[in-house]
């Protein structure tokens, strides 16, 4: 790097000196700020910042005298404003892990170190209780919450599609089949502990969104197909300090066992309700936890990730509450030669495929998903990717202060932040052109490092316990940048990439219904489940290339909304089951 000009300092100056006077966290005046402004600010607040500190992105941004967000972030800057989002990143972890009032709001009385009082996050709504059975309306938001918190539970996997009669209230809100199924990574499977149980998940949402979904009855496939028909899916984003915007959280549980040190764990009980069998109620600690928001200095979303510390490596000098010596919670150390980040090889489900030489479905069996009694071996898990050295700072500053209150949530750790640096900046098109001259030109790295408008940075970011199996390094740039949706006349990118999957790369890529499916006739196309015919739905994508149907970086829309029972007599019914898109 050459040493900064005379000039260069003095343009740098005016904006160090405007940097040294921002409050560490401009959405909160209470809040005091230490002498070193990238520092995290003291004390521990319970208040959730409606966005990243403002004044401190405009003093860094290419236009200083802008005075409302979205700003662009010339590259020197970066650094900096990374560090201001990883700090909006902690304090959302940190507000929204407070412990809460009855009415969900932080409780003034008590701090993190109390772990037995219901968090802020247990007062949103989960999923389940938005897209429901057959795509019904949600209950009032003040009754969805109560509903979330007294059926707070975990499915575990199974292969039947419906519910048994007894079980069809019960659990996440009860659901036809397993589309986003709380047992299964989004699009891969199982995440498997070294005891051999699966790791849960559950997805919940503010108040902000769920208004968003309902009144514009995006809850199921038939409104979602009428709004966009004419319309562009946009979720909310904060009105200043006066309204948070949409908010996603996504959070992964491990079933705690005797090898597990629950004072190193965030720790809730929750029902366990199997297709077969008994339900039984077990304690789980907190792995991961994904919150997602959408604010005016980022379109694209803040994508924030945590996880326990040790999941996947831990300090072996270290000793737990019991006198053990630590180890990771995904990584055996005992035998380091185990694969890594491999999904186990679906067992259930089985399904004939079509046989072209008899026109029938009679040909060799494959199974379509997996079986949690016979799925046992441990997944052998590492972050490809190590946590950027200077979030790390940030992670040692905050920890010290959580381990000053004895909080449980030392123990956990900010992985990274994804935002905009450049909002207006758009995405960069996918697949191998066709040049004059006869020359292929493939899109990459650009269509890797700009696959989502805005220039969004780091370009890769992963959870290890809800992405495991995102994380295959070098591999062609095709499949990541979606060249499976390349129109005709393009071929996939072949160019060797190294990469993993990104939070804004992969839910950039989600759509909404747009319409259903229909055979050369102008019938429906239909599947019958449970004696009912439903309609297949048609999703749109992003819009790099003009597509329809955006669903504006949720996933929900397209892999939780369901349909009504469609009672129509122009329809074909579809000889083959369908197998699940997560799947």
């Amino acid at each position: 790097m050459k040493n900064p000009t005379f000039s260069t300092l003095l343009v740098a100056l005016p904006i160090l000196a405007t940097l040294a006077s921002i409050p560490a966290c401009a959405q909160t005046s209470s809040t005091s700020y230490n002498s070193n402004y990238l520092d995290f600010p003291t004390p521990l607040s319970p208040d959730l910042p409606y966005d990243v500190n403002i004044d401190a992105l405009r003093a860094l941004s290419v236009t200083p005298d802008q005075t409302a967000p979205p700003f662009t972030i010339p590259d020197e800057n970066v650094p900096p404003a990374q560090r201001w989002f990883d700090i909006y990143s902690w304090q959302a972890f940190i507000a929204l892990n407070w412990p809460a009032t009855s009415n969900g709001e932080p409780n003034p009385n008590l701090n993190l170190a109390n772990e037995a009082a219901p968090r802020v996050w247990e007062h949103f709504v989960e999923i389940g209780q938005v897209f429901k059975k057959d795509g019904a309306a949600p209950a009032s938001w003040p009754e969805a919450v109560s509903a979330s918190q007294a059926d707070r539970a975990f499915w575990m996997h199974g292969m039947s599609v419906g519910l048994p009669d007894d079980k069809a209230d019960a659990g996440d809100g009860g659901y036809r089949k397993p589309l986003l199924d709380e047992s299964l990574q989004a699009f891969t499977g199982p995440m498997v502990d070294q005891q051999g149980k699966w790791v849960r998940y559950q997805v919940a949402m503010n108040k902000t969104e769920f208004d968003y979904l309902v009144e514009n009855k995006l809850y199921n496939l038939e409104g979602q197909a009428a709004f966009t028909a004419n319309n562009s899916i946009s979720f909310p984003s904060n009105d200043g300090t006066r309204k948070q915007g949409s908010m996603e959280i996504k959070m992964s549980w491990k079933q705690m066992s005797d090898e597990d040190d629950p004072e190193r764990f965030f720790v809730r009980s929750a029902r366990v309700i199997p297709l077969t069998g008994k339900p039984y109620t077990a304690d789980f600690g907190l792995v991961g936890m994904h919150i997602a928001v959408r604010t005016q200095s980022s379109p694209t979303w803040i994508w924030a990730t945590f996880e326990q510390v040790d999941n996947t490596s831990a300090n072996e000098l270290e000793t737990d509450s019991k006198g053990r010596h630590l180890k990771p919670t995904f990584f055996n150390i005992e035998n380091p030669t185990i694969p890594v980040n491999t999904l186990a090889p679906k067992n259930a489900g089985p399904v004939k495929q079509y046989n072209p030489a008899t026109g029938k479905h009679d040909g060799p069996v494959v199974f379509t998903t997996w079986d949690e009694s016979k799925t046992t071996d441990p997944t052998q898990t590492i972050a490809v990717l190590p946590i950027p050295k200077a979030t790390n700072a940030l992670n040692r500053q905050v920890q010290s202060l959580l381990k000053d209150i004895d909080s449980v949530f030392q123990y956990y750790e900010l992985i990274g932040t994804q935002w905009p640096v450049a909002p207006k900046f758009p995405a960069f098109s996918n697949g191998v052109a066709n040049q004059p001259d006869g020359r292929l030109l493939p899109s990459s790295p650009e269509s890797i490092l700009f696959k989502v408008p805005g220039k969004v940075v780091p370009v890769h970011l992963i959870n290890t316990t809800m992405e495991t199996f995102f994380q295959a390094g070098n591999q062609p740039a095709g499949p990541l940048a979606d060249d499976y949706r390349l129109p005709a006349g393009l071929v996939a990118d072949p160019n060797t990439v190294f990469a993993t999957e990104s939070c804004a790369g992969c839910h950039f890529s989600a759509g909404a219904c747009i319409g259903f499916k229909k055979d050369p006739f102008g019938r429906y196309l239909v599947q019958e489940i449970d004696g009912k015919n439903y309609r297949i739905p048609i999703f749109g994508q992003n819009a790099v290339r003009g597509m329809t149907g955006d669903g504006d970086y949720s996933w929900l829309l397209q892999l939780r909304a369901q349909s009504a029972p469609y009672t129509g007599k122009d329809i074909a019914e579809l000889a083959s089951a369908l197998i699940a898109n997560t799947e």
